[in-house]
């Protein structure tokens, strides 16, 4: 088979560590793809099994295997497959996980008729059951909840090379087992992010996940960028609204318990962030309105049940 271009129109990025019983199926899904013209960058991030020789076993020149010769990370493994990219789009893939034949298609031919969205994600499964996860595709929605979490599921992600190149928009690999979240919050802050509400992606579910191995690490990590997105406010905060502001994002009254945080506290931490935001604008004033709203609502709700 010989189809792909010097320059193909999607780049898959899957890095891979020690997935070699599992990465087979994932790649044979990408080759399955309705819409042919991509490159599959697989970064093998110094695995110890096998997951080279089955990535190097296909007879496909649309494959590129980049080899670690030690284990440096998930994220330093996808930086290192995006600087590799060719492609106009470049697509987030796991070496566990499983496209749906239409992914690559579906989710080009909405960058190719929205031109001012950089970055999307989509709708997935897991594995173990057939509910499929849908998401909001409001891009001023998005940027409230990112304040919470990663809402745009990194694994279907598709982003545009040439903003990765603009803004050296790559992971921060400081983050370690949260770069991911880190990376959707400073693409959303820099250019429109959305959603399809298609079915891009199944998801497996395992013991080896980061946010099953890591979930600790993980969690402090996501920490650091909740705290980190108050810059968007304009607040530089002291180690108390810190704590504030992570017992409000997180809906966890025994973090304000445990750093002398009363109610009244809460209430002009949601006051603050309001007023803060009408000299920054960077959220929609009502929309943040009614989030902070609705939270502070449910953080006094959870915390009469403690």
């Amino acid at each position: 088979m010989n189809i792909m271009k010097l320059s193909p129109l999607i780049s898959v990025v899957m890095p891979v560590h020690n997935y070699g019983h599992l990465i087979k199926e994932s790649i044979d899904s990408v080759l399955a793809q309705t819409m042919p013209d991509f490159e599959l960058i697989i970064v093998n991030d110094g695995s110890s099994d096998n997951s080279s020789e089955v990535a190097r076993s296909f007879l496909d020149n649309r494959i590129k295997v980049i080899d670690f010769q030690e284990n440096k990370g998930c994220y330093p493994a996808r930086n290192a497959g995006m600087r590799a990219a060719k492609g106009k789009y470049i697509c987030v893939m796991d070496a566990d996980d499983l496209c749906l034949p239409e992914r690559l298609e579906k989710q080009y031919q909405f960058m190719e008729e929205n031109k001012e969205v950089g970055m999307i994600g989509g709708v997935y499964r897991k594995m173990d059951n057939d509910q499929y996860d849908f998401r909001d595709t409001d891009y001023e929605t998005i940027k409230l909840l990112l304040l919470k979490f990663c809402y745009l599921v990194h694994a279907t992600c598709m982003v545009r090379t040439s903003l990765i190149v603009k803004y050296d928009l790559y992971y921060d690999e400081s983050y370690r087992y949260a770069s991911d979240h880190d990376w959707v919050v400073r693409a959303s802050s820099l250019f429109p992010v959305s959603n399809i509400n298609v079915p891009l992606l199944l998801i497996r579910r395992h013991a080896q996940q980061i946010s099953t191995s890591k979930r600790r690490e993980q969690s402090y990590f996501v920490d650091q960028i909740r705290v980190k997105q108050l810059s968007l406010f304009g607040i530089e905060p002291t180690e108390t609204e810190r704590a504030l502001h992570l017992a409000f994002t997180k809906f966890f009254p025994t973090v304000a318990i445990n750093n002398c945080i009363d109610e009244k506290m809460i209430d002009q931490w949601v006051d603050r962030l309001s007023k803060a935001n009408r000299k920054t604008r960077y959220f929609s004033q009502q929309k943040l309105q009614n989030w902070l709203q609705a939270h502070q609502y449910l953080y006094h709700h959870q915390n009469k049940q403690i």
